[in-house]
């Protein structure tokens, strides 16, 4: 399956074509992302270092619509980065970026505190090296996905987390931030006033106040794909996970985390997309147009009003 994209260059943002005003910047509740249907399925990519790889990321990227291109920090280096970014051109899929705590050895899960003007420098530094990387294969960035720790960190820690949301907001307002819905992460994000989308896991287990239970924890990880392919069926049919202590807890998300390390991926990732038929790709453009069949085309908003 092979599928093709143009990226139009966002530029100076403040430039419009002529036709429909693209809508304010809005914060709070109106920041979040309205997909025109369905789900975005994202996963990650470009997960080693030199001569190591993390075997079945190319098998599900046929199956998603967005991929997150590790920064070199919590892992990936110059050479990862650019076959990752082939093949997500080649994929036609929307441009993520995966950052994290410098922490190659730990592979960003270790739990690491920087100053403030390091954290900010370091997302800068990430955002930085994988966008002109990207525009030298027509691609730009559409959304952010924190790492490891800092996606932790983030989820519970109010100042960390306005600290990279602003970095995110000083580098591109128009990004996407992606973080567990309800959460200190996605909040940060809209105060920036950056666009955020509520992500679920599909192979993570839950803890009763929707939070993920942590890598440590015995049961942090849904062990076979029957256990997987039961919470997307949960996901998809009632927007609710079953906690480990049993509690059913709602979930309100736009896009679902696929990892190339569940068991199975590859059959795993095709039967989500086979449920999500019209899966859709998040957009940091304020408009999408879609076209009809007779050729009218109609401006629809990528984030609610």
């Amino acid at each position: 399956m092979r599928r093709t994209k143009h990226q139009k260059g966002r530029g100076d943002r403040n430039v419009r074509e002529a036709g429909p005003a693209p809508a304010p910047v809005l914060q709070g509740a109106g920041s979040r992302i309205l997909l025109p249907r369905g789900y975005d399925i994202n996963t990650n990519i470009g997960e080693g270092f030199g001569p190591y790889r993390v075997d079945g990321e190319q098998e599900i990227l046929p199956f998603v619509t967005s991929a997150n291109v590790a920064c070199g920090a919590h892992s990936g280096d110059p050479s990862l980065m650019e076959a990752a970014l082939e093949s997500i051109r080649y994929y036609g899929l929307a441009l993520g970026a995966h950052i994290g705590y410098p922490d190659l050895a730990g592979f960003g899960r270790r739990e690491i505190h920087l100053s403030s003007s390091e954290l900010r420098a370091s997302v800068l530094y990430q955002l930085g090296a994988l966008s002109g990387l990207a525009r030298t294969f027509g691609l730009e960035i559409t959304q952010v996905r924190p790492h490891g720790f800092l996606y932790r960190q983030m989820s519970h820690d109010i100042r960390i987390a306005t600290i990279v949301a602003r970095a995110i907001a000083e580098y591109d307002r128009w990004l996407v931030l992606l973080g567990p819905a309800g959460n200190i992460l996605l909040a940060s994000g809209e105060r920036a006033g950056l666009r955020v989308a509520g992500e679920a896991w599909v192979d993570r287990a839950y803890d009763a106040n929707g939070n993920l239970l942590p890598h440590t924890h015995s049961r942090a990880m849904l062990k076979t794909p029957q256990e997987v392919m039961k919470q997307v069926n949960s996901l998809l049919r009632h927007g609710e996970v079953t906690a480990s202590d049993g509690t059913r807890v709602p979930l309100e998300f736009e896009t679902i985390h696929l990892h190339s390390r569940i068991p199975q991926a590859h059959a795993v990732a095709e039967e989500i997309r086979r449920l999500v038929p019209d899966a859709s790709a998040l957009t940091a453009e304020p408009f999408s147009l879609d076209t009809s069949e007779d050729g009218e085309i109609f401006p629809s908003l990528a984030y609610s009003v």
